[in-house]
């Protein structure tokens, strides 16, 4: 009996830890890269749609460690983790609307 209130209560705390390991974007990197990402993106789609399309980017990869998101930002990350990024990304185009 009493292990099973033991489970009960350590169950779920173990399965929210991988959801801690990887928590948010290192220390800069998010506003470093809204702003390269912004910049690059105003004269195809606007700035408010990319402003969106931007933080939807930020957020869609947010969950990745921190290591490779570091790894992201400084051009150092192998193909597989780019093309990775970059599908996530890009499924934020869909929400975002065209530059009128």
């Amino acid at each position: 009996m009493r292990l099973n209130r033991l489970f009960a209560v350590v169950a779920p705390i173990v399965l929210l830890l991988p959801l801690a390991a990887h928590a948010d974007w290192p220390k800069g990197e998010r506003e470093k890269y809204m702003a390269q990402c912004t910049e690059a993106a105003t004269p195809q789609i606007g700035a408010a749609a990319a402003k969106a399309h931007c933080a939807c980017g930020a957020d869609s990869i947010k969950s990745y460690p921190a290591a490779d998101i570091q790894a992201l930002m400084d051009n150092k990350a192998s193909p597989e983790l780019q093309q990775k990024a970059l599908g996530q990304i890009a499924k934020c185009k869909a929400n975002v609307p065209a530059k009128k």
